[in-house]
């Protein structure tokens, strides 16, 4: 179900899902297939706990369009996707579920796509100064 960035085949087609300022921003993948848009993604950012309702009635709302760009990047099921969001917690499994129903073979980019583009300190003295000795 999932797979490392560093095991993804060249052949492969990469289908980020995350919304087209979110894609833009942090473009890894090669094609995006937004499961919400800006609105809704900055609605679900301000009330956390309505993620799931809010990308469920998203999927709902885009079904028809995104089977057709699931099938048409696949090619026709032809070639295996990779599918990425930001953390691979909820929107890409969606996608993934979705794919596998259609026929697609398909893999969820493990812990998605943001970790990239966070950069974390190397060690416990850039985080905390007064630890300098």
């Amino acid at each position: 179900m999932f797979i490392n960035y560093e095991d993804i085949q060249k052949e492969d087609i990469t289908i980020d899902v995350r919304t087209t300022e979110e894609f833009n921003s942090m473009p890894l993948f090669e094609y995006n297939i937004p499961l919400i848009n800006k609105e809704e993604h900055d609605k679900l950012k301000k009330r956390i706990y309505l993620a799931a309702p809010i990308i469920l009635k998203g999927f709902i709302k885009n079904k028809e369009e995104i089977k057709n760009q699931l099938l048409f990047f696949s090619y026709h099921g032809e070639k295996r996707i990779i599918i990425g969001c930001s953390r691979g917690r909820l929107r890409s499994p969606i996608i993934y579920f979705y794919a596998k129903k259609l026929g697609i073979k398909a893999k969820i980019l493990n812990k998605g796509i943001k970790r990239f583009y966070i950069k974390k300190p190397n060690n416990l003295k850039n985080l905390y100064g007064f630890l300098d000795m």
